[in-house]
């Protein structure tokens, strides 16, 4: 920068002088400026300190004042909590014995509904027989009516014959008719018995007529059933307990054929196994020896280089900070005697 003029020459040099020495001082009053927000960091730490050291006594003064009430109140709480206690193992009582009754009312439907079921499967396996009786009268029926359109195109193939016996024929045919009658009369009760019997709802009913028209068969029925119950429970129950006995000598021979496979391959290659584990131990042992090594190696140099940069950057803190200071000091003292020389040629 050129000045044509040797006061604004001087003026420069003053205006420097004060800039280089607010920046000198500026640096001093923000080393007090930090040094006092430490300070005031220490004097709060102790302030709160004091603050919870007297909070502390005042619990413990509190505490002793009111020991006796805060006892008495914790002991009302404790029988509270103890008569509470009694009033559940009451509620539960009332609900373990509860469920007890449930259980006894519900074992009673249980072998109500087995009761029940005998007496459905006795009704059903009676219509299964009552329909074997109906399927044998209906092809009985079909039968008949064969033979009789037999009897009836022989009739008209032997016309003339007939003719001879014409009175024979007439007696032949009225009983003839009555038979056909009789039939269809007797199917009609039959089909209405049938039909009664399926749509019965009433067991009492049925087993009226069953009683009253069906005793004998039933009875034979019934007991052989019951006999042949018995048997065929023996044998399943026996087949059960067998299979269960086989099962049992099965997978125990599998077992132990498995065991003694096992045994039989480890006896045989029990040295080359040994010698294959001894190996690979003494290999997991060396490199692990080694590993460690490496690893150790890497820690401490880590350390040491860790240290060598510490020392590196505290060293150029101090010497950025020494610089600092030399070159602020140069700058003020170069604005001196720039001042003294602008000085001097102005008096001149």
């Amino acid at each position: 920068m050129r000045f044509h003029c040797w006061l604004m020459r001087f003026m420069h040099c003053l205006m420097m002088m004060y800039y280089w020495f607010m920046r000198f001082m500026h640096c001093l009053m923000m080393m007090y400026y930090w040094f006092m927000r430490f300070m005031h960091c220490l004097m709060r730490m102790y302030y709160w300190l004091m603050r919870f050291m007297h909070w502390l006594m005042m619990m413990y003064y509190w505490l002793m004042r009111f020991h006796y009430w805060i006892m008495r109140f914790m002991h009302w709480l404790m029988r509270m909590y103890y008569w509470f206690m009694r009033f559940m193992h009451c509620l539960m009582m009332m609900y373990y014995w509860f469920m007890r009754f449930m259980h006894c009312f519900m074992m009673m439907y249980c072998w109500f509904m087995r009761f029940m079921h005998c007496l459905m499967m006795m009704y059903y396996w009676f219509m299964r027989f009552m329909h074997c009786f109906m399927m044998m009268y209906c092809w009985f029926m079909r039968f008949m009516h064969w033979l009789v359109m037999m009897y009836y195109w022989f009739m008209r193939f032997m016309y003339c014959l007939m003719m001879m016996y014409y009175w024979l024929m007439r007696f032949m045919h009225c009983l003839m008719m009555m038979y056909c009658w009789l039939m269809r009369f007797m199917h009609c009760l039959m089909m209405m018995y049938y039909w009664f019997m399926r749509f019965m709802h009433c067991p009492l009913m049925m087993f009226y007529w069953f009683m009253r028209f069906m005793h004998c068969l039933m009875m034979m029925y019934y007991w052989l059933m019951r006999f042949m119950h018995c048997l065929l429970m023996m044998y399943y129950w026996l087949m059960r307990f067998m299979h269960w006995l086989m099962m049992m000598y099965y997978w125990l021979m599998r077992f132990m054929h498995w065991l003694m496979m096992m045994y039989y391959w480890l006896m045989r290659f029990h040295y080359w196994i040994m010698r294959f584990m001894h190996w690979l131990m003494r290999m997991y042992y060396w490199f692990m020896r080694f590993m460690h090594c490496l690893m150790m190696m890497y820690y401490w140099f880590m350390r040491f280089m860790h240290c060598l940069m510490r020392m590196y950057y505290w060293l150029m803190r101090f010497m950025h900070r020494l610089m600092m200071m030399y070159y602020w000091f140069m700058r003020f003292m170069h604005w001196l005697m720039m001042m003294y020389y602008w000085f001097m040629r102005f008096m001149h």
